[in-house]
């Protein structure tokens, strides 16, 4: 279907594949929310989590999917967008990408948590937002997005495997799971349609639920590499160290 409509993009070899596939992985979050929510209506605590959660991922993909229809890509990392606003005075959908999903994030986090201050709200948003987009970075290789999203969630269940929070996530990590295969023999890609929702759901989860220790460094780690990719390559990164690209490499054609 994607290929008949047009949505196609070259990869990292240079081959014409569908792309924006991770958009269907809404639907396994959105059966998730639907398991976690039924027993305790609407108005349960876990749909005050929950919901939410699966707002901001739906968003976040729906972002995506116009960033990957409509975006040219010619403008590159944080400061291509912001030079291309300032020099060329053009909003390019990769900017207008990451203003939305820090709306998002932040109403996401204010509906959930009554009490917070506008300091710790700004904080968890861009926590948020920047995971979101960390994912993105990622997805320059096949099922690179979906492994460190995966070994992520595993980290975050071992953490916290009390709370309905991860039960989003953990549906969008079903469909991850499910998506392998077609994403390590190069017949797809997910697209910004689903790094950016595997993000949200990351950084939601680890907003809501880590100590502000751990969270502040998990920001500094992600701000670290937002600088450190615009200057260098993370693939090249990636290959340079052993570990890293055999995770990198593993099932792949």
């Amino acid at each position: 279907m994607l290929s008949l409509s047009g949505l196609v993009r070259e990869n990292y070899a240079g081959k014409q594949i569908p792309t924006s596939t991770g958009a269907t992985y809404v639907v396994s979050a959105f059966l998730a929310a639907v398991i976690t929510v039924t027993p305790g209506g609407l108005t349960g605590y876990r749909a005050q989590e929950v919901v939410p959660c699966l707002l901001l991922v739906i968003g976040s993909s729906f972002v995506g999917l116009i960033d990957d229809v409509f975006g040219t890509h010619a403008a590159r990392g944080f400061m291509g967008h912001i030079k291309a606003l300032v020099v060329k005075r053009t909003v390019t959908t990769g900017l207008l990408k990451a203003v939305i999903v820090w709306l998002l994030a932040a109403s996401a986090i204010t509906v959930t948590t009554k009490v917070r201050s506008p300091l710790t709200l700004v904080f968890d948003a861009t926590l948020i937002s920047l995971a979101a987009n960390f994912i993105n970075l990622l997805d320059l290789q096949p099922a690179r997005s979906g492994k460190v999203f995966s070994i992520s969630i595993a980290l975050l269940l071992v953490c916290d495997h009390h709370s309905c929070i991860g039960m989003v996530p953990v549906g969008l990590a079903g469909a991850v799971l499910s998506g392998f295969n077609d994403e390590l023999h190069e017949k797809s890609m997910i697209g910004d349609a689903g790094s950016n929702s595997l993000g949200a759901a990351l950084g939601y989860w680890v907003a809501l639920r880590l100590s502000p220790i751990i969270k502040a460094f998990i920001l500094l780690f992600l701000v670290g590499v937002h600088i450190y990719s615009e200057r260098y390559s993370l693939s090249r990164t990636i290959d340079e160290n052993s570990v890293l690209r055999f995770i990198d490499r593993l099932g792949r054609s």
